[in-house]
């Protein structure tokens, strides 16, 4: 099972594409979503609601402080929009990876071999979260508003380049949850790993990289690559290159690293994946 997206060959006479069934699939997904809508929304307004109070915390250190490492308000502001909103971009579209563990625990995953679809493409649109809704719609408001108040010429270049980084920085998260996830095949659930990834992404991209010293930074962007998904790509859009302790050429680049973290992290998956043992034999 080289490829955990793609079904087994001789399954399909005629393979609809992964694409198009992540497609069918999710849609299918935001349907059963549809029928509970007060159930939707409030998920959707206490999920905002929750990422509220970082921003809300952030906004007291920056009334005290008047900055954040050099950092003025809308810089801030603009980072911490661009982070949650890759964020949403990763919940929005890959969020069920956090449903591996209860599905290789409960013989789930064998059904998952059996259909025609890659069984993690099943996975990942087995439902849709509408919590995820609300982090992905809050970083976009506030990453436009922060946009209309930094000192930025905005060409359609550097407008493309924004929604560029969002995605890729979406991508990176989703890489590393999934590539984590294929530890449930061998080290059993591995919820708390995720949780303490989650929490570090959480907390600390919503700051500049440099007030965390050269060596935090290095850790944070190789170790562990929070600042590809918004930090790098933020200090170019705001002309904050000078702040990096990275080539500038990585930073301009920064983007580009969601899709190979992404496939490197569908790969451990799929390798580890082989090492499945159904519940029931």
């Amino acid at each position: 099972m080289a490829d955990p997206f793609t079904p087994r060959p001789g399954t399909l006479a005629h393979p609809i594409p992964a694409w198009r069934t992540y497609l069918i699939l999710l849609g299918a997904a935001w349907r059963s979503v549809r029928v509970h809508r007060m159930n939707l929304v409030l998920t959707f307004l206490g999920s905002a609601a929750l990422q509220g109070t970082q921003l809300a915390f952030i906004g007291v250190l920056l009334g005290a402080f008047g900055a954040i490492a050099g950092w003025d308000v809308a810089e801030v502001a603009f980072l911490y929009g661009l982070r949650l909103t890759a964020h949403g971009v990763c919940t929005v579209n890959f969020g069920q990876h956090r449903y591996s563990a209860p599905a290789i625990r409960n013989g789930e995953w064998d059904r998952f071999l059996l259909r025609p679809a890659g069984p993690l493409l099943q996975l990942l649109t087995k439902a849709l979260n509408p919590g995820t809704l609300g982090d992905l719609v809050l970083g976009l408001a506030i990453l436009l508003t922060a946009a209309s108040r930094v000192e930025v010429t905005w060409t359609p270049w550097i407008v493309l380049y924004v929604a560029l980084a969002a995605i890729g920085g979406g991508l990176v998260e989703a890489g590393l949850q999934i590539g984590i996830s294929g530890l449930d095949f061998r080290m059993g659930p591995t919820t708390r790993i995720k949780d303490t990834v989650d929490r570090i992404l959480t907390d600390f991209g919503a700051y500049p990289m440099s007030i965390f010293g050269t060596a935090g930074t290095w850790l944070l962007t190789f170790l562990l690559p929070l600042a590809f998904m918004a930090y790098l790509p933020a200090t170019v859009v705001l002309g904050r290159t000078g702040d990096l302790v990275v080539p500038l050429w990585l930073a301009v680049i920064a983007p580009l690293a969601g899709p190979m973290i992404l496939v490197a992290g569908i790969a451990v998956f799929g390798r580890l994946s082989r090492g499945y043992v159904s519940p029931g034999s």
